[in-house]
């Protein structure tokens, strides 16, 4: 499909543009950043994908330390991401796997896909995160409602998994954009997603409050956010509750203050934040960026003024106040009066900007 134009670095957020250079016969296509960082667009058997993770604009020769990185991360996030990169997981992903949930109290997708269809009405662009095998983003792209459909996973095989799904089910490419991601430090442009959607992720995702500062980052004005993941409990009293730190487990929340602080935390504002239970331990997650700069400039701002001064030889000392804020500068000059020494006569003058 189309390249959508809310792609950028995922390091500097730069806007991106493609490139095709020929070399011995062959074409090959990058994205290309304004800092000279180049991502590779793969190719695939139904399409291809643009690997747009931060490791990926690297020199043709690893070293040492990228090999290392890489395995670190890799190691690091085992459970959450590098469980998935597996092509059998990828083709079990709707064959039983993802079927389960509803165990859990998941809704279904068809339900899930007609609350979210309703939710994000009126958006045209709009990103699948974590899109796994596509579940969510074919129903995005059947329903022609929207412009650019950006697709995004951290899996290989999931990527491939989505396009394959794609052409079997006749769907076109045309609105379709396939990307390789960190949830972490999205490929995408500050304010250029109207909605985004997360279906059975959030407790997936290894650096989750950095992820959802990416998410609120990215989305625009009164831009919608709709999520799925699971509360502690879901799966049984012999599952795990809490996310190991050495990356061998998921995260399952506690309960629905804890995803709404995080949400809060990561700049949606409180007004626009819903989370609900579904069953025995699905969170369904509705937030909207609505309000957010409303909210910034309610919030008590803290705010020096003189209420002190004295003479020193011949400086002057300040000592500020956050409690109180004056109405004018007459008012702030009228407070150093009637604390000022009257030896010294010297007041300052908002017509010079300078003590007289």
């Amino acid at each position: 499909g189309r390249p959508s134009v809310a792609l950028a670095c995922p390091v500097s957020k730069e806007p991106l543009e493609y490139k095709t250079s020929v070399i011995g016969g062959l074409a090959r296509t990058s994205l290309v950043a304004r800092t000279g960082a180049q991502y590779c667009v793969r190719a695939m058997r139904d399409g291809m994908y643009a690997d747009l993770l931060a490791s990926s604009a690297r020199k043709d020769v690893l070293g040492f330390d990228d090999v290392a990185r890489e395995l670190k991360e890799s190691w690091d996030s085992r459970a959450m991401t590098t469980l998935f990169r597996s092509p059998l997981m990828a083709f079990v992903y709707e064959r039983g796997w993802r079927q389960n949930f509803q165990a859990a109290g998941f809704p279904g997708i068809e339900k899930e896909y007609a609350e979210l269809r309703e939710f994000f009405a009126g958006r045209r662009t709009v990103v699948d995160l974590s899109c796994g095998s596509g579940l969510m983003s074919r129903r995005l792209v059947a329903s022609e409602e929207y412009q650019s459909v950006i697709a995004m996973d951290y899996s290989e095989a999931m990527l491939r998994e989505t396009a394959k799904r794609l052409v079997q089910e006749g769907l076109s490419r045309e609105a379709l954009t396939l990307c390789r991601a960190d949830a972490a430090a999205l490929p995408l442009a500050s304010g250029s997603v109207d909605a985004l959607h997360a279906g059975a992720a959030l407790h997936c995702w290894p650096r989750l409050e950095q992820s959802l500062a990416e998410v609120a980052r990215v989305l625009g004005p009164d831009g919608r956010f709709f999520a799925t993941t699971f509360f502690e409990g879901a799966l049984g009293p012999g599952a795990p509750r809490t996310t190991a730190k050495d990356g061998s487990s998921m995260r399952f929340f506690k309960g629905e203050s804890e995803l709404v602080e995080l949400l809060v935390a990561a700049g949606f504002p409180r007004s626009g934040v819903q989370v609900r239970r579904e069953g025995r331990g699905c969170a369904i997650v509705k937030a909207s960026t609505a309000g957010r700069i409303d909210e910034m400039v309610s919030e008590p701002t803290v705010s020096a003024t003189v209420v002190r001064a004295e003479a020193v030889q011949d400086d002057v000392i300040f000592c500020a106040s956050p409690e109180v804020l004056p109405t004018s500068l007459d008012e702030g000059v009228d407070a150093l009066e009637e604390d000022w020494d009257t030896d010294k006569e010297e007041l300052f003058n908002p017509d010079t900007g300078e003590w007289e």
